[in-house]
């Protein structure tokens, strides 16, 4: 069984002309609403609590995170917005993660995927960015860790930007394995393959910057580098920051990726969580902002996270780019890392 959350008081948190906008949501549950799937395990949580945030944040930033929206919002950054809701909305969609978190780690479900906005993978512990207040991967790891007992947390980002802040938080912390993959040289213009963490961090950060165009062979790159990552480091959980701003069509990126080519990359994912993890896999949604695609996106994975023979509907078709020959890039990490 997969447990799925669904947030649906977002639209609270928005901004005319912004792209992470409550628009992507709505499509969510527009589509999820005429997919027919069945087994889900609809669950939610309660605003994620102070503690479990100041497992990854300082305590001064929430402090000022909640004046600020108290104060009516405004923006935070050249790209982070809050309104006077914002911060209630990010709790719930993080308690929400939270929740799914405690399904899986329970063995109530299989594995889970966490539907909330903003996304998350860009906020540092100290300082709000990339559209997202909460680090809501970086929270659901520590909370895997304190409430669970995970000795080891895997965290995969697919999303099409480096996922700079989830990295910050575990930079030193060998308790938690974080592997990126990102179009290179785009926001926030981090990730570079040789940073690979700090002190007894050192060895667990793997970034993976590919080229634009790059492809559905991301899928393929997947398959080179997690299972042997995977098989070395033992995770108790797998968590996936899923942003589908790869897709061929997304606005704010230019990986071409198709849905299958997501969903392939996935499902590589969800293997490493079967093979090394004992099947936990905890999904939480991060960017995407082509609506359809993100909706179709999201519908496919539900659909292969509940069976891994699945075929996939693409709506939208392959890409018609020639794919990049990423075989270097593997080669590349795998000395890097030892693999």
């Amino acid at each position: 069984m997969t447990a799925i959350s669904v947030h649906h008081d977002d639209a609270r948190h928005a901004q005319p002309g912004h792209p992470e906008r409550p628009a992507r949501l709505a499509a969510i549950r527009h589509a999820l609403a005429g997919a027919g799937l069945a087994g889900l395990a609809r669950v939610a949580g309660e605003p994620a609590p102070r503690g479990a945030l100041e497992r990854v944040h300082g305590p001064a930033y929430l402090d000022l995170l909640e004046t600020f929206c108290e104060r009516g919002g405004g923006d935070l950054d050249i790209d982070t917005y809050a309104t006077p809701a914002s911060l209630d909305v990010a709790r719930q969609s993080c308690g929400d993660l939270l929740a799914v978190v405690d399904a899986v780690m329970t063995r109530k479900a299989a594995n889970g995927l966490a539907l909330g906005r903003p996304p998350g993978h860009h906020v540092r512990p100290l300082v709000a960015m990339g559209f997202g207040l909460l680090s809501n991967a970086a929270v659901a790891a520590r909370h895997a860790q304190a409430a669970h007992g995970a000795e080891r947390v895997m965290i995969v980002d697919l999303d099409a930007h480096h996922g700079n802040g989830t990295e910050e938080a575990f930079a030193d912390d060998p308790s938690v394995l974080f592997v990126s993959s990102h179009q290179a040289d785009i926001y926030p213009a981090t990730g570079a393959l040789a940073d690979v963490g700090a002190g007894a961090g050192e060895g667990f950060t793997v970034n993976l910057p590919v080229p634009a165009g790059t492809g559905d062979e991301l899928a393929g790159l997947y398959r080179e580098v997690l299972p042997p990552l995977a098989a070395r480091f033992r995770p108790d959980v797998v968590l996936l920051s899923l942003g589908t701003d790869a897709h061929r069509l997304d606005p704010l990126a230019n990986l071409s990726l198709s849905v299958t080519g997501l969903v392939e990359a996935v499902s590589v994912v969800h293997e490493i969580a079967h093979d090394a993890a004992g099947g936990r896999l905890v999904g939480t949604l991060e960017g995407g902002y082509h609506v359809d695609a993100l909706a179709a996106t999201v519908v496919a994975v539900l659909r292969r996270l509940q069976d891994p023979a699945a075929e996939i509907t693409d709506p939208f078709g392959p890409t018609s780019r020639p794919a990049h020959d990423l075989a270097p890039l593997a080669e590349a990490v795998r000395q890097l890392h030892g693999l």
